[in-house]
């Protein structure tokens, strides 16, 4: 990978997620992290149920066991938690905090590993290869690593317990307000001695460009600490509901430049949302809103994405051609995004065959077509291994234009059973958007699609909504080849509750993405695994 797209992919990496959790830390807990873990009469249960989809019942009394083995004397109808503080230096300094009910009766379970030295004042120190620290709080056992850890810990931080696993069954919460100014000083400037090292061996064009790059990925990252009040992470089982969910938000700080981008999702409208059909085995939709701060960064990080495609190319004339048609690529891409809007949809539907539909908004359909036109001339030269043809038809205002690519000689047979000899595709252009169909019936899905978001041309948006099938996937995979553990996999989710689903949702200055996984995904998997270690997958 080159300089430039391993930059590229740190500016990626560096962009925080999106999400929010209605929950509120109390003010006095000075933690970065905060673990919150439900009580072990409700979590239990729950974590039982994952295990009896993924291992059957002997894996849920293993994992009640490992759960249980040490809770006499714990409440286990309250929740635990663990908050870790940052000292100066970056040192964590965590304290785990259990809910009390009988001290004497905890110790008790705890001989084999010996007996905790009483040091006066409820303060307990306990050597398990290394020293542990115990003060009795009356409701609660404090547990650290030093005994100021434990002495100076403000019991009333535990109040913000209760709310985070309201809804969860472990709940972890990032407060980067709370990481000590030194160290986000220092930890920026071991970011920049290690750019400088990354430097020393590009020439003067190279090294300017990774220079730009970091500034960059630097001052995103400053951004997002001093934006983010919150970034909670929570696992949630349904049995009743037969899901388990993850949810990732940002609870982002007021005023800040992160919660004014999210004020203005409020209101917004996807033009594309129309091509999506909730009942095909997968459909994707996806809007970015684009502040005219941000096409810089983006035309930085458009330019290192093309230069590391082109570096791939060993072909000096081959390589020159690409990195025209990629440039006009991006350029055309970057257009679009200083309208502030980029919005991408997908739906794939496997019955009665399969096909891939898709399109996302454009500053200008007609260049888009001036740009296929130019590719097909490119490919004239090719032969009948690749044919492209624009404007062969319209419908509904929208031009059509043809690709074909044929299949090597050598190709898989389950690659020409899906496809046939050929890769078909059929694009439309309109003037702000584009579309492809790619199956053995592209053209008339291309229409059906045009059609559906002409019949739906505005609806709220969305940043991220997805929907995929596991069970419709299997069944068309068992079309093509069979073996016992697809077998296995396709019998459970006939059941039905084989979804696997992504919101988002934006409040006021908080967004959650939420990922769904019904029940009969993960039993599926399980049953896949124990089929195939018998019959082969």
């Amino acid at each position: 990978m080159s300089i430039r797209s391993k930059i590229a992919a740190m500016t990626f990496a560096a962009t925080p997620f999106a999400m929010a959790v209605d929950t509120r830390a109390d003010d006095s807990d000075k933690s970065v992290v905060t673990v919150a873990i439900a009580p072990f009469d409700t979590m239990v249960p729950n974590i039982q149920h994952l295990a009896r989809l993924g291992g059957g019942g002997m894996a849920a009394g293993t994992v009640k066991t490992a759960l249980t083995q040490y809770t006499a004397g714990i409440d286990t109808s309250r929740p635990v938690g663990v908050f870790v503080e940052l000292d100066d230096s970056g040192n964590p300094a965590p304290v785990a905090t259990l809910p009390l009910k009988d001290l004497e009766e905890f110790f008790g379970q705890l001989a084999i590993f010996g007996e905790p030295q009483d040091l006066g004042d409820g303060l307990y120190e306990m050597n398990v290869g290394n020293s542990l620290y115990m003060k009795n709080a009356g409701e609660w056992l404090l547990v650290g690593q030093t005994e100021d850890a434990v002495l100076n810990f403000d019991v009333a931080a535990t109040k913000s317990l209760k709310g985070l696993v309201s809804k969860y069954d472990i709940l972890i919460d990032l407060h980067p307000q709370n990481i000590p100014q030194p160290l986000v000083e220092m930890l920026m400037g071991q970011f920049e001695a290690g750019m400088q090292q990354g430097m020393a061996n590009m020439d003067d064009e190279q090294a300017e460009e990774a220079l730009k790059n970091a500034e960059q990925v630097k001052t995103q990252l400053q951004e997002a600490i001093d934006s983010t009040e919150s970034l909670k992470v929570g696992l949630a089982v349904n049995k009743a509901e037969s899901k388990t969910t993850l949810d990732i938000g940002t609870r982002f700080v007021e005023g800040s430049k992160l919660a004014l981008n999210l004020a203005k999702m409020k209101g917004t409208k996807a033009t594309l949302a129309g091509l999506t059909q909730d009942s095909s085995m997968m459909m994707l939709q996806a809007l970015q809103l684009v502040a005219e701060e941000d096409i810089e960064q983006l035309e930085t990080s458009m330019e290192a994405a093309v230069s590391a495609a082109v570096d791939q190319i060993e072909e000096e004339a081959v390589a020159e051609k690409a990195e025209g048609y990629l440039n006009k690529l991006a350029a055309l891409f970057l257009e679009t995004a200083k309208k502030g809007q980029l919005e991408t949809v997908a739906d794939i539907t496997t019955s009665p065959n399969l096909s891939i539909t898709a399109a996302f908004t454009v500053a200008d359909g007609k260049k888009v077509e001036a740009l296929a036109a130019e590719a097909a001339k490119d490919l004239e030269a090719v032969g009948e291994q690749v044919s492209l043809k624009v404007n062969t038809g319209k419908h509904a205002g929208a031009n059509l234009h043809q690709l074909s690519i044929a299949l090597p000689p050598d190709a898989d047979e389950k690659a020409v059973a899906i496809f046939g000899e050929r890769v078909t595709a059929t694009l439309a252009t309109t003037p702000g958007a584009v579309y492809v169909a790619v199956g053995k019936d592209c053209e008339k899905a291309i229409k059906q699609v045009v059609d559906r978001v002409a019949a739906k041309p505005s609806a709220p948006g969305e940043a991220l909504k997805m929907r995929f099938s596991l069970g419709q996937l299997l069944s068309f995979m068992k079309s093509i080849e069979t073996n016992p553990g697809l077998d296995a996999a396709v019998e459970v989710t006939s059941a039905g509750k084989d979804q696997i689903m992504i919101d988002s949702k934006n409040g006021e200055r908080e967004s959650v993405v939420r990922i769904t996984l019904e029940d009969n995904v993960i039993k599926a998997v399980s049953a896949a695994g124990t089929a195939s270690r018998s019959g082969g997958f």
